[in-house]
């Protein structure tokens, strides 16, 4: 009580402290801000100045996510690989957005209500809708059927959403189906062009050689000097462009089971085995004592799950194996049960998918399909019409041979236990299958298993023992040198790794967003604290930050003294061969042979015995028939040819040429070229390493 007595009686002066360092804190950031403190970027990114802001980003981000979950049915958080694949794709889009928008708005050209509303259910529906909303009795498109759904939607926040979005996505595939139009239509090939581009691709050439390869001196014998490379390096500094990017060395200490931890294991299944054995309940016993739950799915031994004892297929129902041992995975196998059935089952189905129906919706339609083929319709032609699984309705709905367990629990059921030719329904989270079996092999004894795993993990001991000596290795580690000197006395791995902008893991390191943003910020020579990755131990030195742009010579040097040897050698040996007059004569002189290349083209410039090389091809192109070329600067040596013969293309298909091109061009704009082409030309700021 007498601290809070002299709390008030000094109440006043606690108070100006406080609001003194309210208003200290408050100045100094903005005075900071003034001049020009560290702050990160305000936007996810900015295209030719039109920014992406944060919370926009974000809110479509996890919009896909949202997405992806409802259209793949899948339960949980995603995983890092899945999220970092879509928050691409979300970026791509924006991009697009922002990139053809612009065109397109520059044109005055939309997509309008009133075309959403024919593609939905007007004269002309999209493919999708079409589909979903056909009358399997007529083949005809249900208008009436349509305007139900939508009228229902109200009823459904799940379809309704689903509906939302699939809107959307018409409208905007609308949207840039008509730029492609637009920039395919004004796209003309002309005949000279396609003429040209004829002969070039098809006259071809048969020709004599003499190549003397760089590999013929040795690069040690080839001196170079600093002048040279500095030549060198500013008439070509342009192809050494780089992107922003970071290499990385990282200490990988794994995190495996001690001898004492696999000894639990063990101990755990010797505690249960006479219990497992005396059980009348195999599966509830499993569930309870297994790390993986009771599967029922009965195997021949042809389809054997893995590690599975082969020789239970040989013993009664009871039969039990001892403990043993896979790697750190410990098991007790018994024979459950027994039968006679195919291995394998062909059969053919029509998905009835419910994303876009009711389950009354899809259950009418497959009752409908049902009574078709009861009344002699076409199987294969109702799979083509009607399936959503659009992969096997192509094929006539064919999903080829399959064993037990491949496919989801109910339709596996349904097509093993019909018989050849039967046609049967099964309802599954993807829909309502109407199945037929087509084939099935010949019937052979299968097991069903119950099976014990236990995982000998590593256990807390374990974890600080090498969390330890991780720590102790980032303290010991103080930059690149060090780091390396204590890899090597330690006998740890040691691995690389390169780190792009907008890298969000370490490629072959799982849950590695946290390394990913330590590197981004970290200085060269720089050592981090452990990082716990997936079952083990990493300690990361920045070994390397390259930024964007052109690197200086040294950080080259090595690549562009290669070519400059190369460059060297090419001028010794053109000295060595200049002036010959006879193929045979200059083979001899140099201790080399005469080779032979036919039907050499630019659209095939191989030569036999030397690689690729279009520069040699297109100097000869240029010869007579019998003509020797002065010696040519390849890629893998020194070249002096001699045309033997030129083969004419012929005339030319040009209405066949300028289709086929023309069908090309529309192909690369189906495939984002044109998308490709506008981010090469505009300023894109991507800051998404920042915030992701």
């Amino acid at each position: 009580m007498a601290i809070i007595g002299k709390i008030r009686e000094r109440s006043t002066l606690v108070l100006i402290i406080i609001g003194g360092a309210i208003l200290a804190f408050v100045l100094s950031d903005l005075f900071s801000s003034q001049q020009g403190g560290q702050r990160g970027p305000m936007n996810i990114g900015m295209v030719n100045e039109v920014p992406i802001s944060p919370t926009e980003y974000d809110i479509e981000v996890n919009q896909a996510y949202e997405n992806y979950q409802l259209n793949t049915q899948s339960q949980g958080s995603l995983d890092e690989q899945t999220k970092s694949s879509i928050r691409e794709q979300v970026w791509n889009e924006k991009l697009a957005d922002i990139l053809i928008g612009s065109q397109m708005e520059e044109l005055g050209i939309n997509v309008t209500s009133k075309e959403l509303f024919d593609m939905v259910q007007g004269k002309t529906p999209h493919p999708q809708v079409q589909r979903a909303f056909t009358d399997p009795t007529t083949g005809q498109f249900n208008k009436d059927a349509v305007i139900q759904f939508l009228q229902n939607l109200d009823n459904d926040p799940d379809a309704k959403k689903r509906w939302l979005v699939f809107e959307r996505a018409i409208k905007r595939n609308q949207y840039f189906k008509k730029f492609n139009t637009l920039i395919s239509k004004g796209a003309y090939v002309p005949s000279a062009l396609a003429e040209k581009d004829y002969k070039d691709q098809n006259t071809s050439l048969n020709l004599k050689y003499v190549m003397k390869p760089y590999s013929a001196v040795s690069d040690t014998s080839v001196q170079v000097s600093e002048s040279d490379l500095k030549a060198y390096y500013e008439e070509h500094k342009e192809e050494y462009e780089q992107a922003a990017s970071t290499k990385i060395l990282y200490a990988y200490l794994p995190v495996s089971p001690s001898a004492l931890d696999i000894q639990r294991a063990e101990k755990f299944l010797d505690d249960v085995y006479q219990k497992f054995e005396g059980t009348t309940n195999d599966s509830i016993f499993v569930n309870a004592n297994s790390d993986d739950p009771f599967n029922p799915t009965f195997y021949s031994i042809n389809n054997a799950p893995k590690d599975a004892d082969t020789s239970l297929w040989n013993k009664d129902v009871g039969t039990m194996t001892d403990v043993f041992n896979v790697g750190y995975n410990y098991y007790i196998q018994k024979v459950t049960a027994s039968k006679m059935a195919p291995d394998s089952v062909k059969a053919s189905h029509i998905l009835i998918g419910m994303q876009e129906r009711t389950p009354e919706q899809a259950q009418a339609l497959a009752d409908s399909l049902n009574e078709e083929i009861n009344n002699g319709a076409d199987f294969e032609e109702l799979a083509m019409t009607f399936s959503d699984d659009v992969a096997s309705g192509q094929k006539g709905g064919d999903l080829d041979w399959f064993t037990e367990g491949m496919m989801v629990k109910p339709f596996s059921d349904a097509a093993f236990n019909a018989e050849v030719d039967e046609v049967v329904q099964a309802e599954s989270q993807f829909g309502i299958h109407i199945i037929k079996v087509t084939d099935k092999t010949e019937p052979k004894r299968k097991i069903q298993l119950a099976i014990i795993r236990r995982q000998a993990l590593a256990g807390k001991e374990t974890y600080e023992e090498v969390f330890n000596k991780a720590n102790s290795f980032s303290i010991e580690a103080t930059d690149v040198e060090s780091f390396n000197t204590l890899v090597r006395e330690k006998n740890i791995q040691r691995r690389s790794a390169i780190l792009n902008e907008n890298d969000n893991m370490v490629q072959g390191l799982a849950a590695s967003r946290d390394i990913v943003r330590w590197a981004t910020d970290a200085a060269e020579n720089q050592v981090s604290e452990p990082f716990d990755v997936d079952d083990a131990f990493v300690v990361v030195v920045v070994e390397k930050v390259n930024e964007k742009g052109i690197p200086p010579l040294e950080d080259v040097k090595a690549r562009i003294e290669y070519y400059v040897k190369q460059e060297k050698k090419a001028e010794m040996f053109k000295e060595e061969m200049s002036g010959a007059t006879n193929l045979g004569e200059l083979a001899s002189k140099l201790n080399l042979s005469v080779e032979n290349a036919e039907a050499v083209s630019f659209s095939n410039p191989s030569l036999p015995n030397s690689g690729i090389e279009p520069e040699v091809v297109g100097k000869a192109m240029t010869l007579e028939a019998g003509q020797m070329s002065v010696p040519i600067k390849g890629k893998n040596g020194v070249y002096v040819v001699q045309l033997e013969q030129k083969l004419d293309a012929g005339e030319p298909n040009l209405a066949g040429i300028r289709s086929s091109q023309s069908r090309a061009l529309k192909a690369q704009l189906d495939n984002g070229a044109m998308l490709q082409a506008l981010k090469e030309k505009a300023e894109i700021e991507d800051n998404r390493s920042k915030f992701y």
